[in-house]
C-alpha cells in the first residue's frame, strides 16, 4: 500500500534536511549577509518584513518587525560598515510606497535618505557615499543618486515613457551604472520591448545597450563588465544570452533567475526537473554554467516536490553562492517558506542557514 502524499512529502523533506546537515561540515564562507524575514497575514498576503544580519556568529535582527512596514533590498557600502535599504509602507489601496534608508551594520543610526512624490526603490551602494536607486513616478521611472547623508539627491537618467526600470548595478570602476528596463506595446497582441542602458555616473549621459522585441516580459541580468546580458522569465522558460556590441543572441536552454559571478566567468541559474517514477515529482535545482553557456552542471542534489533554489549573490572568489530555498507550508502551494543556504558550486557542499530571504547584493566579504 502506497504511503499518503503528505507522509511521502514529510519523508522527502526529512531526507533533504539530513542531507543538508551532512553537507554542512564544509567551512562556512567568510563575510556577512543581509536577509529579510517576512510575516504573512492569515490570507497569505504580506504583513511585514524586517532586515537581519547573518555572520559567522549567527543571525541578528537589524530592523524591528512592525505590521505594515516592509524593509528589504539591503545593500552594503564598499567597506561593509553601512547598509542602504528600502522601507515600504502601504498607503491608500494595496500599493506599497518605498523610501531609501541607511543605517550602520548594528542596525543603529537609521536615517531616511529620500522624500517626496514617487516610490524610491532598490538602492545599490556605489563608490564612496553614492547610492543609486530607481525613482518610480506615475508616468516614468528615473535612475537617481543620493549620498549617505541624504544630500545631493538628483535624477541621473529618466527612461522614456512608458519604460520601467529594474534594479541598477554599478560598473567595477564606479564610473557608470547599468540599468535594464522595458515596456509593453500594442493592444490586441502586446509585445515586450527589452531595454538596457549604460549611464555615466557623473553626467547622466546614457548609451543604449540593447533594444529587443519579445513575445512577453523578460528580466535582463547584466554581466559585471556590461558587455552581455541574459534575458529570462520569472519561471522556467528559454533563457537568451545577448552580446550588446553585436546584438547576437544565443539560447542558454530552459531556466530562470540567472546570476552572474562577480568576475563574469560563470552564471548560476534555476532549472527544472520532472520525475515520473514512482509518481510525479517536480522541483527546481540550482545549476551553474560558463558565461558562454557551456559546461552546464547541476549543483544541488535535493529531490523534493516543489522545492526551488534561486541565487541571491556570489562570493568574491566565484566559488560560493548565497541561495534562497523555497518550500511550501501547505499542499495548495499558497504559503511559501524561505530559508538560506551557502553552496560551493564546485564541490556541491552545502551549509544550511536560518529561515529568511536574501536579495541581490546581500553578501559582503567584510
Amino acid at each position: 500500500m502506497r504511503a499518503p502524499r503528505r507522509f511521502r512529502q514529510f519523508l522527502a523533506v526529512s531526507a533533504f534536511l539530513l542531507s543538508c546537515a551532512a553537507q554542512a561540515a564544509t567551512t562556512s564562507p567568510a563575510g556577512s549577509s543581509l536577509f529579510e524575514r517576512r510575516q504573512l497575514n492569515p490570507d497569505t498576503t504580506l504583513r511585514s518584513s524586517s532586515l537581519w544580519l547573518l555572520s559567522t556568529t549567527g543571525a541578528r535582527e537589524l530592523t524591528p518587525t512592525v505590521a505594515g512596514t516592509y524593509d528589504s533590498a539591503g545593500s552594503w557600502s564598499p567597506h561593509g560598515t553601512l547598509i542602504a535599504f528600502q522601507r515600504g509602507t502601504r498607503g491608500a489601496g494595496t500599493r506599497i510606497r518605498y523610501d531609501v534608508f541607511a543605517m550602520d551594520r548594528q542596525g543603529a543610526h537609521v536615517r531616511q535618505l529620500t522624500r517626496g512624490m514617487g516610490s524610491f526603490e532598490t538602492p545599490v551602494w556605489g563608490p564612496a557615499s553614492k547610492i543609486a536607486y530607481v525613482t518610480k513616478l506615475s508616468q516614468h521611472d528615473c535612475l537617481s543618486l543620493v549620498d549617505s547623508a541624504g544630500n545631493r539627491r538628483h535624477d541621473l537618467f529618466c527612461a522614456p515613457s512608458p519604460a520601467r526600470l529594474a534594479r541598477p548595478q554599478w560598473s567595477k570602476d564606479g564610473r557608470s551604472l547599468f540599468v535594464a528596463g522595458g515596456y509593453y506595446s500594442g493592444q490586441l497582441s502586446p509585445i515586450w520591448h527589452g531595454l538596457a542602458w549604460k549611464v555615466d555616473a557623473s553626467t547622466g549621459a546614457a548609451t543604449p545597450l540593447v533594444d529587443v522585441v519579445m513575445d512577453e516580459e523578460r528580466a535582463l541580468s547584466i554581466a559585471p563588465d556590461g558587455t552581455h546580458g541574459v534575458f529570462a522569465d520569472v519561471v522556467p522558460n528559454e533563457m537568451t544570452l545577448v552580446d550588446f556590441a553585436t546584438g547576437e543572441t544565443t539560447s542558454l536552454g530552459t531556466g530562470y533567475a540567472p546570476a552572474w559571478s562577480k568576475d563574469g566567468k560563470r552564471i548560476a541559474y534555476t532549472g527544472e526537473v520532472y520525475e515520473f517514477d514512482p509518481g510525479l515529482l517536480y522541483y527546481n535545482p540550482l545549476y551553474v554554467m560558463d558565461a558562454d553557456g557551456s559546461n552546464v552542471r547541476r549543483v544541488t542534489r535535493a529531490r523534493v516536490d516543489n522545492l526551488a533554489y534561486t541565487v541571491a549573490d556570489w562570493s568574491d572568489d566565484g566559488i560560493h553562492v548565497l541561495a534562497n530555498v523555497r518550500t511550501y507550508a501547505d499542499v495548495s502551494l499558497t504559503n511559501p517558506r524561505y530559508a538560506l543556504r551557502w553552496i560551493d558550486v564546485d564541490s556541491r557542499a552545502l551549509v544550511a542557514l536560518p529561515a529568511g530571504y536574501a536579495d541581490p547584493g546581500a553578501w559582503s566579504s567584510h
